[in-house]
């Protein structure tokens, strides 16, 4: 059924060669999609996806410019178009030398957590701190009547998503199984959010099986790895193969909202909830120009568990594809395709477990334990030079952070920490290169992964040396699998835009993540800030399309 949806919708958009303005823009981001996600699965794919692959403008060599590609920098580029030395979005957490302990890259304490219409545990977040605007910003500049919306699984990627002043930002709380927001954006829910909630659609899921979507396992076995993979991370005791069970709660016991990391079915409530906002929203229904974002977060859970190659995380996107379809159809029937703008992107990929590398005759491993046997001998070795003490005092987002408090007081230089520190990481066997704050901060020629790392520089919440693994060298200990390092494996992502004026091509020329929030507004004819780091891809189109 869902073919001969699609193929009227397909023949519907191809028949009418849009010269319509759009009235709606789709923004969806699929946490942990790697670019070659669609070379290896594409002719699996019969509902959203096959519909921006038939479609849009694919762009074949898209990258995230950036050294720690993660959900926090990832999505605060997509937003922004600024990479993460414009705000200090460097990681999902980094180290805040002033309070001595890790800053979230979008906490606020001074928020409010609002949920069912009573406020909420969780931490206060908001974008109240990021120093930068975003794409629904630009917009609502444009045209006050615009709306902007943002619904995410995770709380970072709705945030860094909406910008500054959206009408909403939506996200889920692992506590209370619900989708949330703060009061930084309101002062209550809309009470078609806390109806919503009402209907417990992720409570639904516990008691249930995932099984795979398609009958036949030989399918998977060629799309994929096999099923039984030893490194598959298994904390619940619970298998890491086919069927897997979401266990039903105790009796009088609330289910364990934390256990849906391991399932698709969140992603499928989240576009749920995103239908619901173009309803109850009215999105795309009168003159003015609306922005929907969608970020699908839990394949990230899905893939750090099983890894980018599992039939589990394959039949999560198999899945998606399905759901994306039946969103799509929505969008057809209340604002129409042709009137509809939609990117697909994500905000990094992620590392094939060691190994399968190693089983492909590559050299590969994990290091997380030796990397923090390594701070440790290091932080001994110098208490014997110069007396006790941490010179190392944190690591974070593959970041080094050196104790200045400590270097300091015993009159040592930040040259002399780098003089006895790099020749030692060099010895490391996951060691790959490094770059110094000096480096970083100044105007020297780097290499590609040295501007990468440049640009995800910030004086005041970057560390000291910044470290790049070999390829296929992943910080984790002996499961899953993770991203986080300017390789492609976790910064060559998908990027597709199709809709409204648009014909579908294969771009191969080399494009960043940066360039799609100026390119957006440059074909809305939205006027954008001074200040990006991306520029206007140049989308084929006739004229203006942004209505005033």
């Amino acid at each position: 059924m869902r073919r001969v949806i699609l193929a009227l919708i397909l023949a519907f958009s191809v028949s009418h060669a849009s010269t319509l303005r759009p009235k709606l823009v789709l923004f969806i981001v699929v946490d942990m999609m790697r670019e070659d996600t669609f070379d290896r699965l594409g002719d699996l794919f019969t509902g959203g996806f096959r519909y921006l692959q038939e479609n849009g403008i694919y762009f074949s060599e898209a990258r995230h410019g950036i050294a720690y590609a993660a959900t926090g920098p990832g999505h605060f580029v997509l937003g922004s178009g600024r990479h993460p030395s414009a705000s200090g979005i460097v990681a999902n957490f980094w180290y805040d030398r002033s309070a001595k302990k890790l800053a979230y890259c979008v906490a606020d304490p001074d928020t409010k957590l609002l949920g069912n219409g009573k406020s909420t545990e969780g931490r206060g977040v908001s974008y109240r701190h990021v120093n930068s605007d975003a794409l629904g910003d630009w917009l609502k500049s444009a045209n006050y009547q615009s709306k902007v919306f943002s619904v995410a699984g995770k709380d970072r990627s709705a945030i860094l998503l909406g910008g500054k002043n959206p009408d909403g930002a939506y996200w889920f709380n692992f506590n209370r199984g619900e989708f949330i927001s703060v009061d930084y954006y309101g002062a209550a829910l809309p009470a078609w959010l806390n109806e919503f909630n009402r209907q417990r659609y992720p409570a639904g899921y516990f008691g249930t099986e995932w099984n795979r979507l398609l009958p036949d396992e030989a399918i998977y076995l060629k799309y994929s790895r096999e099923d039984d993979f030893t490194p598959e991370r298994d904390k619940s005791g619970r298998g890491t193969t086919f069927p897997h069970r979401l266990p039903k709660p105790k009796w009088f016991t609330k289910p364990e909202y934390n256990q849906l990391w391991d399932f698709p079915w969140l992603d499928e409530v989240t576009l749920k909830l995103a239908r619901t906002i173009v309803e109850k929203e009215d999105l795309g229904a009168d003159g003015a120009l609306d922005l929907l974002y969608v970020g699908l977060s839990i394949n990230d859970g899905v893939g750090h568990r099983y890894g980018p190659f599992s039939q589990e995380q394959m039949d999560g996107f198999l899945r998606i594809d399905g759901w994306l379809g039946e969103f799509f159809e929505l969008i057809d029937q209340r604002v129409g395709l042709d009137n509809t703008l939609i990117v697909l992107t994500s905000d990094h990929g992620a590392t094939m477990m060691p190994e399968m590398a190693q089983d492909r005759g590559l050299d590969a491993g994990r290091f997380r334990k030796r990397f923090k046997n390594f701070v440790a001998d290091f932080n001994a070795a110098l208490s014997q030079k110069w007396g006790k003490g941490e010179y190392i005092e944190a690591v974070a987002g593959s970041a080094i952070y050196y104790n200045y408090d400590l270097l300091n007081r015993k009159e040592i230089s930040l040259q002399e920490m780098d003089r006895l520190l790099l020749p030692l990481l060099r010895d490391e066997v996951w060691f790959g290169k490094v770059y110094t704050r000096t480096q970083l901060s100044g105007d020297e020629a780097l290499d590609r992964a040295g501007i990468f790392w440049r640009n995800n520089f910030h004086a005041e919440n970057s560390g000291n040396l910044f470290v790049v693994p070999k390829q296929n060298y992943i910080h984790m200990d002996s499961t899953g699998t993770t991203h986080g390092t300017p390789h492609d494996d976790d910064t060559h992502v998908p990027l597709i835009i199709a809709g409204a004026g648009i014909e579908g091509s294969v771009r191969q020329d080399s494009v960043w993540t940066v360039d799609i929030a100026p390119t957006v507004a440059a074909y809305l004819g939205i006027p954008m800030p001074d200040d990006l780091d991306g520029s206007d891809l140049g989308l084929n189109y006739t004229d203006s399309v942004m209505t005033h």
